[in-house]
């Protein structure tokens, strides 16, 4: 299973970082290529959230569930995927205070269930959704 691990400086406190992190059911308002995020399932900690996202390069329309584990004291939100998809991100993303900003860290492990031949494009389009959605979680909360 690849790995993506990519991280960005915000200039925003980390409660602020980690409060647009978790800001699910708008995320399509602010992060490139999500087309809607529905939360099916919430209670303090988790969330279990049905995405649609629009493949970069592809233009085609991916679906998948991930149930999503907070801990407000470590600002860091852990993805799990649930049930059968195209794609599966499983890992976390993680807030630090870093000097008077912060620092967002995803750490994803993914796994896409697609031909052999076209491994590699979906590769590619996994990383420019994740390095698209640290600057636009970066844009959200430093505006």
């Amino acid at each position: 299973m690849p790995r993506i691990e990519k991280s960005i400086t915000i200039n925003a406190p980390a409660e602020k970082v980690f409060e647009v992190l978790q800001q699910a059911e708008s995320f399509a308002q602010f992060l490139p290529h999500v087309k809607q995020v529905q939360t099916l399932e919430r209670t303090e900690d988790s969330a279990l959230l049905d995405w649609e996202v629009i493949a970069p390069g592809v233009g085609m329309p991916v679906r998948w569930k991930s149930r999503h584990t907070i801990d407000a004291a470590n600002h860091s939100v852990r993805m799990q995927p649930e049930g059968d998809s195209l794609v599966k991100l499983r890992g976390e993303w993680r807030v630090a205070s870093e000097g008077a900003g912060s620092a967002l860290t995803a750490t994803l492990d993914y796994e896409a269930n697609v031909p052999p031949m076209f491994a590699a494009l979906a590769q590619n389009a996994v990383n420019t959704i994740i390095q698209d959605w640290l600057n636009g979680f970066k844009q959200r909360a430093e505006g």
